[in-house]
């Protein structure tokens, strides 16, 4: 090699990220580093074209194929992780699969984005074939209408992350492009050793009462935490979808704060002192116990449509002349410590 093309090709490498092309081995397989996994250049129609290295090492690499409006990127990479297990429903492999959740919903190239599906689906046509998380979207990139999917795994200690792109003019194919990608994909981590994640026993959500409230006021936070819990378990679609925190939505968080103050009320006049409680009990009595919610509680990720039925002047009036420097309180937390696992994928 000519001392300037070392020199241009030195350079190249250190920079922060670059393109490699023509990685492939000469069995017509390349190598998905930093992983040991190899995959066939060509996937149905699908060519490869080309790696890109991240100067941050805990991204690895990604791997592009494609073909006229078909795209196809491939990430392998462990975040600088260690020990992660297998498949799609670790509480890491969750949290990376709602991490690229947000990067295509609130991605600047994208417009209209739509979530159309998530479910777990099975790599390939065996029973042992693993699964991954699949979420597919419709939207618009520069004008142009697609669909777009997402699939999530972990397998010998990576993340490995797919990200198909359809132009819609040949959206029809998607049932068969899935099929051929997917298919690759569980050949290619067959080849290397299983690392099933150990069995966990089911854990109840954790109920958190805050310590600097009012003790006298823990048991109607208990038994708020408690109608949050009940609701949590019957809807699954509010529960934290990697485990956490229960941001409850409008119609539980009414719910819940009811029970509290109906507990509340039941107490003898003489225990009836919390200055919180007194104050939604007034707001109650005037009849905008909804609105109050709906003003100070609502789920802005969730809640986005105002309920016609509330009156939010007259309860901004009065507001102002009743509730003055009023402080809303939430003195206890449900936490939920297992990942909401997607509906499984009925087999084509």
């Amino acid at each position: 090699m000519r001392a300037g093309v070392r020199r241009c090709l030195l350079l190249l490498l250190a920079a922060g990220s670059v393109v490699v092309r023509g990685a492939a081995l000469s069995d017509n397989t390349l190598r998905l580093l930093p992983s040991k996994f190899r995959l066939v250049q060509n996937i149905g129609p699908l060519r490869y074209s080309g790696e890109n290295r991240y100067s941050d090492r805990r991204l690895g690499r990604s791997f592009g194929f494609g073909t006229s409006g078909i795209s196809l990127t491939i990430y392998v990479y462990d975040y600088g992780l260690s020990n992660l297990p297998d498949g799609p429903d670790s509480v890491a492999a969750c949290e990376q699969y709602e991490k690229a959740k947000v990067e295509i919903e609130g991605g600047g190239n994208y417009q209209n984005v739509k979530l159309r599906r998530e479910v777990t689906r099975q790599l390939g046509d065996t029973a042992q074939a693993p699964l991954a998380r699949e979420a597919l979207y419709e939207l618009d990139r520069n004008g142009i209408h697609a669909v777009s999917a997402l699939w999530l795994t972990v397998a010998d200690g990576y993340f490995v992350k797919l990200r198909l792109s359809m132009r819609q003019e040949v959206a029809d194919e998607f049932d068969e492009a899935r099929a051929s990608i997917l298919d690759a994909m569980a050949n290619s981590l067959a080849m290397r050793p299983a690392h099933p994640p150990p069995l966990e026993p089911v854990r109840e959500p954790t109920i958190d009462i805050d310590a600097s409230s009012d003790p006298g006021d823990a048991s109607l936070w208990l038994a708020y935490a408690m109608e949050l819990a009940r609701r949590a378990q019957d809807s699954p679609a509010i529960l934290p979808p990697c485990g956490g925190t229960v941001q409850p939505d409008y119609a539980t968080e009414r719910a819940a704060r009811r029970v509290a103050l109906d507990e509340y009320r039941r107490r003898a006049a003489a225990e009836r002192t919390s200055d919180y409680f007194d104050a939604l009990a007034r707001v109650d009595a005037a009849g905008f116990f909804d609105e109050y919610v709906w003003t100070f509680l609502r789920n802005p990720a969730r809640d986005t449509t105002t309920p016609t039925a509330l009156a939010l002047e007259d309860f901004e009036k009065f507001r102002a002349r009743e509730l003055g420097a009023h402080r809303v309180e939430t003195g206890a937390h449900v936490r939920v410590n297992t990942v909401r696992a997607l509906p499984l994928a009925a087999t084509p």
